[in-house]
């Protein structure tokens, strides 16, 4: 309806003004409505042989609606649904049929905001005004099919479960660090300074919290989790251990399998050993131990040095670079654990770059260096030239030396050291013969001058 229909034009808003309307209505109303199918395809909508009064792009959460007036249906509505889109650009609530909204009409289309949040729920918001016997009023009975519907209108095949709503908890420690709260906890004052997050939420215990603690922001993605460590979440924080931040979440998983195996080792097996292990002993934290609590608020703000951090877990977690390089970076530490085994396979080379490299932390006290193969080869190839010229002398005159039998060792018909010589003689590093690996390599030892 227009802004500027005269209602009373006895009435003036303006002193002196003669003919102005003193009431404006509104160019639109909303209307209570049931939702009885919701339309998400095209091939939906097609089904269903409806008109619209101009094409759509797209047809996802279009719903068919029933208007209600404190309960009643209009006659005409029981067989004519309305088809509404939604009002809102970039954001649709999930909708299913049983929910109520309120519907528009804008030009010649329907528009509809909802679901109604009837009873705070995420899972289950019935319509209030539901009845399911909707003919009740009329003079001329109609008979409704509602076998397939529960009592609330929702359709049988919906699936109702005991999903709670997202929330926020108080973490007194974050919500007031560094004795910033006016007023004792319980207190009136404390009560009062809680504030809700920014909530997108699904059905089904899948959410999206953007909210803050005290000055702090911070972002949660959940997926089948609300207040535990099951299902999978993506945290971003910016103050506070996670810990702090997410009950029940004291130990990395491969951490957690070894403390637990551990309690069942025989004498002699292998223990393992936590994450960050092999990393020097040094630091405030130290670098060899996993940091839970990192970011954990201190005593005063000029004590703070950690703040945000980004955590994810789940049962499983895959990265896949589907067209270039998967990149990992850190100022300090990069750290790998696994309760079983890591692998690593390609197609190509691998290059490990390191200014040491140690298998094993023990390694890392340099007592057992590693061979250089052709090093080796070298230094066995010289002793065996030298034992090969070496003589004995016996009065003055050099013999061949000889094995227990006195058989010469460099002497025909079997010359041991000439054919140890020659052995060591052909192989050659570069086509991996004998002892010499054809597919791992080690390099020269740096001079005092390379990097």
């Amino acid at each position: 309806m227009p802004h500027h229909v005269r209602l009373d034009p006895q009435k003036v808003n303006e002193l002196g003004v003669a003919n102005q309307d003193s009431t404006v209505l509104p160019e639109f109303t909303f209307h209570h409505g049931h939702v009885e199918q919701v339309i998400n395809t095209k091939e939906d909508f097609d089904l269903l042989d409806l008109k619209v009064n101009r094409p759509l792009n797209d047809y996802s959460q279009m719903i068919l609606v029933s208007p209600t007036f404190e309960g009643v249906l209009r006659s005409g509505y029981l067989k004519n649904k309305i088809p509404c889109i939604p009002l809102l650009r970039g954001f649709s609530d999930s909708i299913a049929r049983g929910d109520s909204v309120i519907y528009t009409k804008m030009g010649n289309i329907y528009y509809y905001l909802g679901p109604l949040n009837s009873v705070n729920n995420p899972n289950y918001s019935p319509d209030i005004y539901y009845n399911e016997n909707k003919n009740v009023n009329l003079k001329s009975k109609l008979e409704i099919d509602n076998r397939k519907d529960d009592p609330n209108g929702y359709n049988k095949n919906y699936r109702r479960l005991n999903i709670r709503k997202a929330n926020k908890t108080k973490i007194y420690g974050l919500d007031s660090p560094y004795a910033t709260r006016f007023g004792d906890i319980g207190s009136e004052a404390e009560l009062e300074m809680a504030y809700s997050d920014l909530t997108l939420e699904g059905r089904h215990g899948n959410s999206i919290q953007i909210g803050s603690r005290f000055v702090n922001p911070y972002i949660t993605i959940k997926n089948n989790n609300i207040d535990s460590n099951k299902g999978s979440a993506l945290l971003f924080l910016s103050l506070g251990s996670i810990g702090q931040s997410f009950r029940g979440y004291d130990k990395l998983s491969s951490d957690r399998r070894i403390e637990k195996e551990r309690e069942t080792l025989a004498e002699g097996q292998y223990s393992g050993y936590p994450i960050n292990y092999g990393n020097d002993g040094i630091g405030e934290p130290l670098e060899d131990t996993f940091n839970m609590e990192y970011g954990k608020v201190q005593d005063s703000s000029n004590n703070q040095t950690e703040f945000d951090q980004v955590v994810m877990f789940s049962d499983r977690i895959t990265f896949d670079a589907k067209e270039n390089d998967l990149t990992m970076s850190a100022y300090r530490n990069i750290n790998f654990g696994a309760g079983r085994n890591i692998t690593f396979t390609n197609k190509g080379f691998t290059v490990i770059e390191s200014e040491n490299i140690y298998l094993g932390k023990k390694a890392k006290e340099k007592t057992e260096p590693m061979v250089l193969g052709n090093e080796l080869r070298l230094i066995l190839i010289e002793i065996l030239e030298i034992l090969n010229s070496a003589r004995a002398n016996v009065q003055g005159v050099p013999l061949p030396l000889v094995d227990s039998s006195l058989a010469p060792l460099n002497a025909a018909p079997i010359n041991v050291i000439g054919t140890l010589l020659q052995k060591l003689n052909d192989l050659d590093p570069q086509n991996g013969g004998g002892f010499f690996s054809s597919h791992h390599y080690i390099e020269q030892n740096r001079s005092t001058n390379e990097g």
